[in-house]
């Protein structure tokens, strides 16, 4: 089982769309959050050893909510997802978040 969170690029029709995807693999399901147009909506799939992937879920926008299947490949660095929706489809990629640095604290003296 691993985890991963993902900086995410989503191409639409009107411009590129930023958010973040977080993933957790547990043998060959795949779940998360899809963290983007302002809105968190879960995903759930299959993914390989190589991590090419199917996922199902659902885009909520400000005027409707588009449920999407997805293939594509996920790794612990990178993923690259089509998205194909009822009338479009969108691309997703990105890559893996940098950890957040740990803070250092003062000894209390």
């Amino acid at each position: 089982m691993w985890n991963g969170s993902y900086d995410v690029i989503m191409q639409t029709s009107i411009g590129l769309r930023y958010g973040t995807m977080s993933v957790t693999v547990d043998n060959r399901n795949i779940s998360g959050m899809l963290d983007i147009l302002k809105r968190a909506n879960p995903f759930r799939g299959k993914i390989n050893e190589k991590g090419e992937c199917q996922i199902r879920g659902e885009l909520t926008t400000l005027m409707r909510t588009i449920p999407y299947s997805a293939t594509g490949r996920i790794t612990k660095e990178a993923l690259a997802l089509r998205l194909n929706g009822e009338r479009e489809n969108f691309e997703i990629t990105g890559t893996a978040s940098a950890p957040s640095p740990t803070e250092e604290k003062e000894p209390i003296l």
